[in-house]
Parts: C-alpha cells; structure tokens; sequence
C-alpha cells in the first residue's frame, strides 16, 4: 500500500510539474512588416522558410527570416513546435548547408530588436512573444502553450 501511494504521489508531482512548464510557455507571434501582401502564412510555408527552402515570398521579395538565441526560451518553444527539434538537434542540417552556400537564419538577441528589424527590414519575418507586440508590425500566425497554432488573434490575453 505504501509503495502504492508513493507512486500516485510521484504521478500527481509529475503532473503538476509538466502543468508548470506549459503555463511558463508564451504565446508567439509570427510577424511581417505591415506592408507584406501576406495576410496569413501556412505552418508548412512557415517550416519551409525556417528550413531556408523557401527563400522569396509569393511578389518575388526576398525572404529574411529572424530567429532568437538558442537558448531563448521562444526559440526554443518556436523550434521545438515548428521545426520539431531544439536548436542543438539542427547544427549538423545547418553544417551540411553551409557549404552550398546556405545560412541559417540571422540571429538577434532580443523581441524588441525582431519587431525593429521586421519593421525596417522589407520581407523580413520573426518571431516574438506576442503580448510584447505594437502597430510597428502584423502577426499572421500564433503558437499558442500548448503547442496548437491559431490565425485568430481573439484566442489570445495579455494580462
């Protein structure tokens, strides 16, 4: 019985740990400059961009996506949900490309300086947590916690 009741004990823990890490989990925001055509992106166009296999947006502009620091925890939810692996996992895909003259996507180190750069930046596309996001640029995708995607900006709060 009382192995029993230190397993149960082990499994609600488990739980409670597992419910903690998903409500430290943001809600991203995929965003584009306000004059980008694209109203709304695929989650597929979305790998393909990340992936560096889709490189021009559908009018011919140039394709200049944004990623955080590998360890930073929107990157590492982005990568994890979008691209289905961490960002250690992807170094030898990125190795592979570099010498046909491929690169990762360019890194900066903050929201702020995504939303600067996807402002200012024409075809440019990041990632940023969405209740840090203003008028400067338009969201086209969300990565909700748990993991689901959405196009509905009314499934999010702010507190």
């Amino acid at each position: 019985m009382r192995g029993f009741i230190t397993l149960l004990l082990l499994i609600i823990g488990l739980c409670l740990q597992s419910a903690g890490i998903a409500a430290d989990k943001s809600v991203i925001a995929v965003i584009v400059a306000n004059e980008n055509p694209s109203k709304s992106i695929s989650l597929g166009e979305l790998k393909l961009i990340y992936w560096r296999k889709k490189t021009y947006w559908a009018n011919g502009q140039r394709i200049h996506p944004i990623n955080l620091p590998s360890d930073n925890p929107l990157r590492l939810q982005f990568s994890s949900s979008i691209l289905g692996s961490a960002p250690s996992a992807q170094n030898d895909y990125w190795n592979g490309l570099y010498f046909h003259g491929v690169s990762p996507p360019h890194v900066l180190y903050s929201d702020e300086a995504a939303i600067r750069y996807v402002q200012e930046t024409a075809g440019s596309i990041a990632y940023a947590d969405a209740c840090k996001l203003d008028n400067r640029v338009r969201p086209v995708l969300w990565l909700l916690p748990n993991g689901e995607i959405s196009t509905n900006a009314s499934s999010i709060s702010c507190n």
